[in-house]
C-alpha cells in the first residue's frame, strides 16, 4: 500500500487524512486466527509474515522520511504530524530490533542443546 503524498493545497482530501491509515508492522500478528490443528489459519508462512511485517517497516519510516522533508520545505502547516509519524516509525523499528535479539537469543539456545 503506496500512499503518495501530493503538495498541501492539490488534491480534495487532508494531510492527515491521507496519512491516518499507517500499517503497523505487526497488525498481521493481532488478527491471526488459530486453527484446531495449532497452526494459523490462512497464514502462508512464517517467512511471508515476517516478509510483511518488515515492508510495513519500511513503509512507516519513508512515510516519516517524506513528512519530515515536506516539514523542513514549508509545505506542511502542522509539523506535529511530521514529529508523530516519526516517533510512531522509531518505536515500531526499537520494536523490530528487539523481536529480532530475542530470535536471535532463542536460536543460540536452541543451538547449544546437546541431543
Amino acid at each position: 500500500m503506496s500512499t503518495s503524498i501530493s503538495p498541501i493545497g492539490q488534491g480534495g482530501d487532508s494531510l492527515v487524512a491521507r496519512l491516518a491509515p499507517m500499517p503497523a508492522p505487526m497488525a498481521d500478528l493481532q488478527s491471526a486466527e488459530v486453527s484446531p490443528t495449532g497452526a494459523p489459519a490462512g497464514v502462508e508462512g512464517f517467512g511471508t509474515m515476517l516478509s510483511r511485517a518488515v515492508s510495513g517497516l519500511n513503509q512507516q519510516v519513508t512515510s516519516a522520511d517524506r513528512l519530515q522533508e515536506m516539514a523542513a520545505s514549508g509545505q506542511l502547516p502542522d509539523p506535529t504530524v511530521a514529529i508523530v509519524a516519526t516517533e510512531k516509525a522509531d518505536l515500531s523499528l526499537r520494536l523490530a530490533v528487539q523481536v529480532r535479539n530475542r530470535l536471535l537469543e532463542g536460536w543460540q539456545e536452541i543451538s547449544r542443546m546437546s541431543v
